[in-house]
Formats: structure tokens, sequence, C-alpha cells
């Protein structure tokens, strides 16, 4: 599969981050985090004062992977805006946090096959319940954070998706009612992601975020191409629209699709996030004395 190399790697680096944090979780010395006290107890109540919700807004590319991409050279790049909330709870510990996400996002491809001649566009949303694991860990105040804190995520949710087709004139035409390999399908997906973030600190309240992730989807219509085999022109009771768009090649002995791997899609983001918090500036001047406080 071609996503196979991306959830490799993630395995890998899950793994990493999971051994470096046990190491770091047993050098902290007792006063690190407040005065050696044990954790406060962060509640739904004094969002500001805990720091509990942190919201955030980004924007970058989508790209679709499927039957019609091919290899990374087939891939297209499309623009993609999302936000979201991330909430921090002690019941999840200092390094693992809840996200949920919204995102609109378009997809296009032209067929690497030329012969075959599909191509498709679409306009998407989806919808994310997400975990985020950080790998540094939240020590009272977020003035306290790192620079740079990396961070992994994974999270399931809803997509929508609707593609439409250009026909020989240029024109474009939504692909789902024609029932171009007389399938009828829903234009709702379930989604599950997998992916790797940055946070970089700025002030007090606000991060910078870059973060990458694949997009593993249950349906193999984004693209309105699945099937080998071309359907039988006559099934489309003199639709001349739709038999055009069911076969663009007018081969009917080559292949159509693959129904062997479902469709996904890569996102790539860049966004800035701002905490809730009533702490303003440090009330020290003393950078020393402020870690220690």
């Amino acid at each position: 599969m071609k996503s196979a190399k991306f959830i490799t790697a993630l395995t890998v680096f899950l793994i990493g981050v999971s051994f470096y944090s046990n190491a770091q979780n047993r050098r902290l010395y007792k006063g690190q985090y407040h005065r050696g006290k044990s954790q406060p107890n962060i509640s739904f109540k004094g969002i500001t004062k805990n720091e509990l919700i942190t919201i955030y807004g980004t924007s970058g590319v989508a790209s679709y992977n499927g039957d019609l991409s091919g290899n990374i050279k087939g891939h297209s790049f499309r623009p993609q805006i999302g936000a979201g909330a991330i909430l921090r709870t002690k019941y999840f510990g200092k390094r693992l946090y809840l996200r949920a996400d919204v995102r609109m996002f378009r997809l296009y491809s032209k067929d690497i096959h030329e012969s075959r001649n599909f191509n498709f566009r679409s306009t998407n949303w989806e919808f994310l319940a997400i975990g985020q694991f950080e790998l540094f860990p939240y020590e009272k105040l977020m003035r306290r954070r790192p620079l740079i804190n990396p961070y992994v995520y994974a999270g399931v949710g809803l997509m929508t998706f609707d593609a439409w087709g250009q026909l020989g004139n240029g024109k474009w035409h939504q692909l789902r009612p024609l029932e171009t390999e007389k399938v009828k399908y829903g234009n709702i997906a379930f989604t599950y992601t997998l992916g790797l973030g940055l946070k970089f600190r700025y002030s007090y309240k606000w991060n910078f975020m870059l973060e990458g992730g694949y997009r593993f989807t249950t349906t193999d219509y984004i693209d309105d191409v699945s099937k080998e085999k071309y359907p039988d022109p006559s099934a489309f009771d003199n639709n001349g629209i739709a038999i055009y768009m069911s076969n663009k090649s007018g081969n009917y002995n080559s292949t159509r699709g693959s129904s062997k791997y479902n469709d996904g899609y890569f996102m790539f983001s860049a966004g800035v996030t701002y905490t809730f918090t009533k702490f303003h500036k440090a009330r020290t001047g003393s950078a020393k004395n402020l870690l220690r406080k």
C-alpha cells in the first residue's frame, strides 16, 4: 500500500518517543513541578487559571491519494483551512491532550494513466476527534513550556466528498448521481488519521504550529473510480453524459480502477494557537527564578 512506509516510520517514531518520555520522567527532580507538589487538581472550573483550553486556526494544502494519483508524481495539492480546540485535563496526564478539529479542503487529480483520461475535483469537509501526545510535558503555567515541542496525533472522524468530473467541452459535472459504475454510494465516510507536528513558542498565550498527516478512509469513491471493469453502456439508458463519464477512453477491454485499497489523502498545515490563561507576564524578571517558582 502506498502509505505503508508512512505508517512504519510513524510507528518507529512513536516507540522512540515513548522510551524517551519514560527516561525523562525518571530524571525529573523533586522541585521541577511546582515546588515538588503533586499535579494541581485541574477541573473544568477555572479555565484560565489552569490553562485548560487552547484554540487554533490553520491553513495549508491537501493531496488526494487513490486510483488516479499513482506515484508521488501524480499528486496534486489544493488549499485547505481548519480550526479547532484542544483540551488539557489531568485525567490524561501532562502530555496527552484531546482535540476537536473541523476542516474544509479541496481535492483534485488528473489521471496518471493518460489513456484512461479520468479526472476529478471536489470540495470536502472533515470532523475529527484527536488525541495529541506531546514530547515535553505541561509543567504548570504555559510560560514554562519549551521553545519547540514535537507531538504526534491520532484520531477518528467523518469526512464528506463530492466528486465532479470534466466533460469533453471543459465543463464540470457532478459524478455521484450518474452512477458511472452502476453503484450507489453515499457522500460521507469514516476517516482515521495519524500525523506529526511541531509547536513553536511565541508568547505566553500564542504558539505557531506545523503538522502533517495522512487520512485513511472507508470509501474508494472519493474519485468516483473503484471497479476494474467498465459497465456496459446500455445500462445507462441512453444518458450520454453518464456513458462518457463512465468510460472516457472508449476502450472497454482496459481496466477502469482497482478496489484493492480505499482512497485517502494527505494534510499539511501551518497555523497559530491561543491558550486561555490569566497569566500575561512573568512575576519576576529572573528567568532562573521563574523556572523554579
